[in-house]
């Protein structure tokens, strides 16, 4: 016997959740005369109605018929499903569908004792159907195995299908007298005998290698029908089983002779049967490319489940539910196609513009009804004055549609230009036409640097929905000189393709701008200014790595191809592109080096300092170092996490290991201009969340400055260089917790801290902390207050959050973000009594106004935030992941935009008070400070 017929594979029921598959091959044998009956009068020419048995056909009579099989499920009595038939067909011949129908139902919603119910009916007037014939089969047989492979089934004529379980119209002929097993299901498995197997052997008997046997059959017709062909066939069957098995010895030319024989007498004894035999077959279920068999259980059928009185959970299936919709389809192109002239002169009226404001206010990415998606496009020519109101135009597009797409970008070149922080929304996943983004990167070319460097971690995720033909494009050529000038060897901004500003660009200016995808226009930028390269390289170097899936893995080689077109650029733009390319190559070997060495020191058993020491000794090792790289000298390369300063070396003498499960490692690196600059290398962290929010932080405190508010907000610097290193910026301060425990109180950390620069303000000498101090304390807990609790950063306690001898406060740590928190109940703000002790009535109201204020400012720019993080939905961020649908709806809740500004202020002065006086966060920073003490 073969290895292969050994094998046996099966999958549950439960666990199948494809829908059911008969087909519906032809019928054989003779038709039973249906008995006469008397019927009501009936056109005397009208042969369809005529009740003259003549007019009565045969199967050898199939003029004009027109048969069709109706198919339904049925359990105890009651319909599992809506039925489903045949398509109609006109039979001159055999009655031969040949048809696969899917049923409305899955293999895991079938019970034990499902039965298939099969009825042939004729159409012998328009108006009139008459049945011809039934017959039914259990889906499952005695053994549980879902049947498989074809069947004849016997047609009980002239009535219908009889569905309880035992039923007076089987298909099938169960065995009883003979112990020889006779033909069965087909299967490519071989198992044990099961007693379900079809009462005929199927056709293609010569790829029936392997066959599921049955019993003997017992004949228990109600008609003059008769068998005599089933003992030959029983006969034949277990010859042709033993064969198949391979339990015989392997002859083709005979094994062809005995198939062509045994098909031969199959037909014959068919045709000339004196019953009706409907062919049917049930699809096969293969997983992973094995063919198996369904056997029927139910998980937990033990658990029974009481539902009160009238309780139904039926569900319809509609089949024209994938369909299109042929009214709305015409309404559609009636409406938007042929009243293109008459909607240009069209003004809303005061309702309708009250309704379009209020669209125009939603945030991004808000699904628009039908009728709204009507509504903006009726009124398409009246918003093109509105620049918010482009986005919500393009949401209305129907860009499967031709007519719609060419008036959709013809009107997008005289709409009002939009604001560049806006054009972030036309970048994602949302909008494909190239065009379009086309359009939106016009817009980011208008963006200084240090707007780009702020967007820039958005921008290149927002690659995975570019094209990937247009990243896997050649070297960028370099732009014609009509289109360009030239300041100290470096390109400039494309102002001069779009026009001199946002609000006065005319129409040919813009008809006459380049088209450029977003992937060339980073690259562009990248040779204009090396620290956007140098950040852009990272950005994407990054992602290089993010394939946890098959398809991440499709992205990962995207922006495999994208760095490489970078750094191929930059090598073969000029000679600065090409020093700016060597830097990075210089960085890339400078952070796999430290790597090494960092890794070298966590596998070293003993405490923070024997570990210190430890480092300390590679470093003053130089070229003789295991990583063979001198860290205490090494030629000036960019710092990646701030490649504005060059640096050249590590100071030995100044390194410190924190005491933490990933041991980050404090460096102070030598720069070119004698000077220190602290950075914290973590080796064993993702730090693109940490870098996430703090670029989040950093565009809030532009913002606010923007409207000279200066909340003394400390946005320090973090690069992820891979998904488990990077960089974090030193800043010198002390945690609350332990401020608190050498002094007690902030104020007298302040006081000790403090040098009192302005004696003749007599208020300020009484608490001995200098106003400069005291107001950059009150302004940096204002401050970031309304960030955390936009931003719904998570598990703050005292020692994530530091204070600056300066008297800036401010948080680190954003492991939970968006309302995640690792304790139960947590509070929306972090404000505790210590931070608010030292303020007397005048710099409570202060602290409270700069919260208002801040909160404020900020709700105006809610949109901004919106797309920055719809942009970041697809990066793997692990709290945006986990929620990914309800990201952005939960950043937009914080900002509450369903109220007006002075609700607004008054909800933010409730959660103050709450989180003021909570309980809870104290209890906590307790069990804190007491789990620390045991470590």
């Amino acid at each position: 016997m073969s290895a292969t017929s050994e094998k046996f594979h099966f999958v549950f029921s439960h666990e199948l959740e494809e829908r059911i598959q008969i087909k519906i091959s032809s019928i054989d044998g003779d038709r039973t005369q249906p008995q006469q009956q008397q019927s009501p009068v009936q056109p005397t020419n009208d042969i369809f109605f005529s009740n003259n048995p003549s007019f009565i056909r045969n199967l050898s009579d199939v003029k004009r018929s027109e048969p069709y099989v109706l198919c339904q499920v049925f359990s105890d009595g009651q319909s599992l499903c809506m039925p489903v038939q045949t398509s109609y067909k006109s039979f001159t011949d055999k009655w031969n569908w040949n048809e696969w129908l899917t049923l409305p139902l899955r293999y895991c919603d079938l019970p034990r004792h499902a039965i298939l119910a099969l009825s042939i009916h004729e159409i012998i007037s328009p108006t009139q159907v008459r049945i011809i014939g039934s017959t039914t089969i259990s889906l499952f047989d005695s053994e549980g195995v879902f049947r498989q492979g074809i069947y004849d089934l016997k047609v009980w004529p002239n009535v219908l299908p009889d569905v309880r379980f035992k039923t007076s119209t089987p298909g099938k002929i169960e065995q009883t007298s003979n112990d020889e097993p006779i033909l069965s299901n087909h299967t490519n498995q071989t198992i044990k005998s099961v007693s379900s197997a079809p009462v005929i052997a199927t056709a293609n008997l010569q790829y029936n290698r392997k066959q599921i046997t049955s019993k003997p059959l017992n004949i228990t017709w109600n008609d003059d029908s008769a068998y005599p062909m089933l003992d030959e066939l029983s006969r034949i069957a277990k010859l042709i089983k033993t064969q198949c098995d391979g339990h015989t010895i392997n002859q083709e030319w005979l094994d062809q002779l005995a198939l062509a024989k045994a098909r031969t007498c199959l037909d014959k004894e068919r045709s000339t049967s004196k019953s009706m035999l409907l062919l049917i077959e049930f699809a096969r279920t293969t997983v992973e490319d094995n063919e198996c068999i369904a056997l029927y259980f139910e998980p937990k059928c033990d658990d029974v489940l009481n539902y009160p009185i009238g309780y139904t959970d039926l569900a319809v299936y509609d089949p024209e539910i994938d369909l299109e919709n042929i009214v709305e389809s015409k309404h559609l192109k009636l409406s938007r196609s042929a009243r293109k002239a008459l909607d240009k002169d069209l003004k809303p009226n005061l309702e309708q513009r009250d309704k379009l404001m209020q669209i125009l206010a939603y945030p991004p990415g808000y699904y628009l009804s039908i009728e709204e998606q009507d509504l903006v496009w009726k009124y398409r020519f009246f918003l093109s004055q509105y620049k918010k109101a482009l986005a919500k135009f393009l949401q209305c597009v129907h860009w499967d549609k031709g007519e719609e797409v060419k008036q959709a970008l013809d009107l997008l070149q005289q709409w009002v230009t939009m604001d560049t922080e806006d054009a972030l929304e036309l970048l994602g996943p949302t909008y494909h036409d190239p065009k379009v983004r086309s359009y939106a990167v016009a817009r980011l070319r208008q963006a200084s640097d240090e707007d780009l460097l702020l967007y820039l971690l958005q921008l290149v995720q927002a690659l995975r929905y570019e094209r990937y033909d247009l990243i896997n494009a050649s070297v960028i050529d370099s732009i014609p000189e009509e289109q360009s000038s030239v300041s100290n060897g470096l390109y400039e901004n494309f102002a001069s393709a779009i026009g001199q500003s946002d609000s006065t660009s005319s129409d040919s200016s813009k008809s006459s701008l380049p088209e450029v995808d977003l992937s060339t226009f980073l690259i562009q930028r990248a040779c204009e200014k090396p620290v956007v390269a140098n950040y852009l390289f990272w950005y994407a170097y990054v992602e290089c790595e993010n394939n946890s899936s098959s398809k991440d893995k499709t992205t990962s080689e995207m922006y495999q191809t994208f760095v490489n077109r970078l750094l191929l650029t930059l090598k073969t733009k000029n000679e600065q592109t090409q020093q700016v390319r060597l830097s990075i190559e210089a960085q890339k070997k400078f952070v796999d080096k430290l790597v090494e060495l960092t890794n070298i020191v966590k596998r070293v058993q003993g405490s923070a300092k024997v570990k210190e020491e430890k480092l300390r000794n590679l470093l003053l090792a130089g070229d003789e170092s295991p990583v063979k790289f001198n860290f205490l000298n090494f030629d000036p390369i960019p710092l990646p996490l701030d490649p504005e300063v060059q640096i050249r070396g590590i100071n030995p003498d100044k390194i410190k290991i924190f005491k933490s499960a990933k041991l980050p490692f404090l460096f102070v690196c030598k720069t070119t201009n004698d000077e220190e600059y602290p950075i914290i290398f973590k080796n064993g962290d993702d730090l693109r969340q940490d870098q996430l929010i703090l670029q989040i932080i950093m565009l809030m405190d532009r913002i606010l400055r923007k409207e000279n508010i200066d909340l003394k907000l400390t946005p320090y610097k973090v690069l992820s260089t891979s998904l488990k290193y990077g960089f974090v910026q030193f800043i010198d301060s002390q945690s609350l917790r332990r401020v608190l425990e050498r002094s007690r109180t902030i104020r007298q950390y302040l006081q000790s801290k403090a040098i009192i620069t302005n004696s003749e303000d007599a208020t300020f000498n009484d608490i001995g902390i200098p106003h400069e101090v005291l107001d950059a304390y009150v302004k940096s807990c204002a401050g970031y207050c309304v960030v955390m609790y936009l931003l719904g950063v998570g598990d703050r306690h005292l020692d994530n959050l530091l204070l600056r001898d300066s008297g800036q406060l401010f948080h680190i740590d954003f492991g939970f973000i968006m309302g995640r928190d690792p304790k139960p109940l947590p509070q929306a703000m972090r404000v505790s009594k210590d931070m608010m002790e030292m303020l007397d009535d005048k710099r409570f109201l202060d602290f409270l106004r700069h919260c208002f204020t801040a909160f404020i400012i900020l709700r105006k720019h809610a949109n901004v935030f919106a797309n920055l993080f719809s942009l970041m939905l697809d990066a793997n961020i692990p709290d945006i992941a986990l929620e990914r649908d309800k990201t952005v709806k939960k950043l937009l809740d914080k900002f509450r935009l369903d109220l007006d500004d002075e609700k607004a202020i008054s909800y933010l002065k409730d959660l103050i008070d709450s989180s003021i006086g909570a309980i809870v966060p104290q209890v906590y920073d307790y069990f804190h400070n007491l789990l620390l003490a045991f470590r």
